[in-house]
């Protein structure tokens, strides 16, 4: 009922974890019902280890998270020695996210993680606002272009672009995108955003600013996810607010594929498949399918 096809990818569902929220490795699907989680998206790996940003780095408001973590990650190294054998076992696609600052840094992630076994297919980060020059490929369409071409050159493994939200218009993005040679899009990373100590007069986050996630991004993600799936002919993975099926078929109809849940999974680890169980009621209360859904929105005229 729930079986879904994105980017050469088949999987169970389309529910999908959103990278940076469930961790380097697959310990976190101990929390999930088996058949309930389409692919396992994991936090961004680059070439070197970084230590992230320093703290505070992390704060929550009214409607959702504030984070300017950094990419802190253990690099690629220890990810091949320690994290890719594991991968080797999980029963489900596993997506590796690759980050980096320059096109080099991304082939060499692409050229790693097509050689993994447990990896099924490779999202590209080219769109954090919380690293210095972080979001050049994801502000600048020739960048975007060149970047994700020599990736493409580097796998025949399927490969997602993470696209950012904060640009006058997503359209040419996604069009490059797709021109170079991705096999999904997912739509979208953080809104840059900023919250205040008011006695302190200081950004209550050590970097300043951060990447907004949760309920409150869910209109904008949404109208990005519709503006995407308009411009190409790839599959887009909806990312940005999600937390209940009701959300996940509103991205559906929007015109997504899947959904990555995110922010969700820090309040109920074991949301998706809370999710998982309400869609499959829905649809069959409702005799509908997933297909009949997608992309069916009216827009008014």
């Amino acid at each position: 009922m729930l079986r879904t096809l994105v980017g050469g990818l088949e999987l169970e569902t389309p529910l999908l974890t959103g990278s940076g929220t469930f961790g380097h490795d697959p310990a976190a699907l101990a929390f999930l019902n088996p058949g309930d989680l389409g692919a396992l998206v994991l936090k961004t790996v680059t070439p070197d280890p970084r230590h992230g940003n320093p703290p505070q780095r992390i704060a929550e408001f009214q409607g959702g998270v504030l984070n300017a973590i950094g990419l802190e990650n253990k690099g690629l190294a220890y990810w091949r020695e320690h994290v890719a054998p594991q991968l080797e076992q999980v029963p489900l696609p596993v997506v590796a996210n690759a980050g980096g600052h320059s096109a080099e840094d991304f082939v060499a992630m692409v050229e790693a993680f097509d050689l993994m076994k447990g990896v099924a297919a490779i999202e590209l980060n080219l769109s954090c606002p919380n690293v210095k020059g972080g979001i050049q490929f994801s502000t600048d369409t020739a960048a975007l272009e060149e970047v994700v071409r020599a990736c493409r050159q580097a796998t025949r493994k399927p490969l997602w672009v993470k696209l950012s939200p904060n640009v006058s218009s997503i359209r040419p993005f996604a069009e490059s995108a797709e021109a170079a040679g991705a096999d999904a899009l997912t739509v979208c990373n953080t809104l840059i955003g900023l919250l205040v100590d008011w006695r302190k007069r200081k950004p209550v986050l050590a970097n300043g600013t951060g990447g907004m996630s949760g309920p409150a991004v869910k209109p904008m993600a949404m109208r990005l996810v519709y503006e995407a799936s308009q411009a190409v002919g790839i599959p887009v993975v909806a990312s940005g607010g999600a937390s209940c099926a009701e959300d996940v078929l509103e991205f559906i109809v929007a015109g997504a594929s899947a959904v990555q849940i995110g922010t969700a999974c820090f309040r109920r680890p074991g949301v998706i498949s809370e999710i998982a169980t309400e869609l499959r009621q829905i649809l069959e209360q409702e005799h509908l399918s997933l297909d009949e859904l997608r992309g069916s929105l009216i827009w008014p005229r």
